[in-house]
């Protein structure tokens, strides 16, 4: 997948000063992914979970000394949800009449955050209830994606226009961890189950999509602009065979855009 973005990233820039049609942008914005693959975070979804890392021979010592009392796994989130997430990225267009060729080339790192909860019979408990106990969960999330698509000018006033983008998109998503902390210290809920590791718990899969929005676009200058956008994306989110579900992602992003010294000038053609 990083050579796909580096050939799609770099190809245009060998070409740019040689055709001035060409736009290069950078942006930056926020990433808000659908919760249909979340639940792969909350420490439940396989055998390798949360009830794994409390039944572990090596840990029960450990949990033991903490505790001090009987404990028990007393709830395990099951909304666990994604977070906001910031989303970077590359632009690059070509001006063709009133129509924009491009190629984003975005990033997004993922974090999931909640808590199971154990409960702790501290026989000192006034309450015939237990102590519940939080315990962090957390998740982190990458992913990558291309978006290869049109943007059609449909207003245009003084220095400000409107697009309208249609692009196809390549989304390819990797977990990076997934664990629970207690007394400071680390425990891997394990995706990948041929690594003990908690790094590279997923090669990662790529799926395939498709969106539109709404971009403005402000020039500033005949070789600088600025552009605000909406995306709107029905992607799939290919994890496994048995998790690759199809959901709507939402992208808000702000982006500075370089002019090629023709694409002002071809811009009313």
């Amino acid at each position: 997948m990083k050579k796909i973005i580096l050939f799609f990233f770099l190809s245009p820039l060998i070409f740019i000063s040689q055709n001035n049609n060409f736009v290069i942008g950078i942006n930056g914005g926020l990433y808000l992914a659908n919760q249909n693959t979340s639940i792969q975070y909350n420490g439940n979804y396989n055998s390798y979970g949360v009830s794994s890392i409390f039944n572990n021979p090596l840990n029960q010592i450990t949990f033991d000394q903490f505790f001090q009392y009987p404990y028990y796994i007393y709830d395990i989130p099951s909304d666990i949800k994604y977070n906001p997430a910031s989303e970077l990225g590359f632009h690059i267009g070509w001006k063709k009449k009133k129509s924009k060729y491009y190629v984003d080339i975005n990033f997004s790192d993922i974090k999931i955050q909640d808590f199971i909860t154990i409960a702790v019979d501290n026989p000192n408990n006034l309450s015939p209830e237990p102590n519940y106990e939080p315990v962090s969960i957390i998740g982190n999330e990458k992913r990558n994606m291309i978006n290869l698509g049109v943007q059609k000018k449909i207003y245009e006033d003084s220095k400000i226009s409107l697009f309208y983008p249609i692009f196809l998109q390549l989304l390819e998503v990797r977990i990076v961890d997934n664990f629970i902390t207690i007394n400071n210290q680390q425990y891997n809920i394990l995706h990948n189950f041929q690594s003990s590791s908690n790094t590279n718990q997923n090669q990662g899969r790529i799926g395939l999509g498709f969106g539109s929005g709404l971009i403005v676009n402000y020039f500033v200058n005949k070789d600088v602009s600025f552009e605000f956008g909406y995306h709107i994306q029905y992607s799939k989110t290919n994890f496994s065979e048995n998790l690759n579900p199809w959901g709507i992602q939402n992208s808000i992003f702000a982006r500075i855009v370089l002019n090629g010294s023709k694409y002002l000038s071809n811009s009313n053609n």
